[in-house]
């Protein structure tokens, strides 16, 4: 999986820098709420920003309202931040024509699970390696009592994280 590997120094300080921001980002929403949480969609916006601006019908974010506790709240924007950063250099958001869709919805047990979709990108491949963003990803979810699944479809990675929330 290629989230946030770098060949050099700088890019590996880009890299961190990108996570520290995704988690500055969603503490801006806490102080907003007095620490109760951050609403779900609004995570979503905030790290899907960059992208949405440049072609607003590029990116689909669709669910119910959520309101997650901190803890799930920054897993969340890290694990948004990541994917996206992801998209931008090798999936659905370095094409023109890629499109990306996040979608959640709650289970009749009260789990959150959250779908993230990319097509029109160009071809994809299950990775020879994890970096070191997939296990970011997957410890952080799975710190959560959480699941993360990624499959690597042809047209765009697909990736489904469960959790209770």
């Amino acid at each position: 999986m290629h989230l946030s590997q770098s060949e050099t120094p700088e890019g590996l300080k880009r890299a961190i820098e990108g996570r520290i921001q995704a988690l500055a980002n969603v503490h801006s929403l806490f102080v907003k709420s007095r620490w109760i949480g951050a609403e779900l969609s609004t995570v979503a916006k905030q790290e899907l920003t960059p992208y949405v601006q440049k072609n607003e019908s590029r990116v689909s974010i669709e669910g119910p309202e959520v309101l997650l506790e901190p803890n799930s709240a920054q897993a969340i924007a890290v694990t948004l931040h990541e994917l996206a950063t992801n998209a931008a250099k090798y999936g659905a958001l370095s094409a023109t024509e890629g499109q990306l869709e996040v979608k959640w919805s709650h289970t009749p047990d009260r789990r959150l699970t959250l779908l993230w979709t990319e097509t029109g990108g160009p071809p994809v491949k299950a990775p020879t390696r994890h970096g070191f963003g997939g296990k970011v990803i997957k410890n952080m979810i799975e710190q959560l009592k959480g699941q993360t699944r990624f499959d690597w479809r042809p047209e765009g990675l697909v990736c489904e994280i469960s959790l209770q929330a």
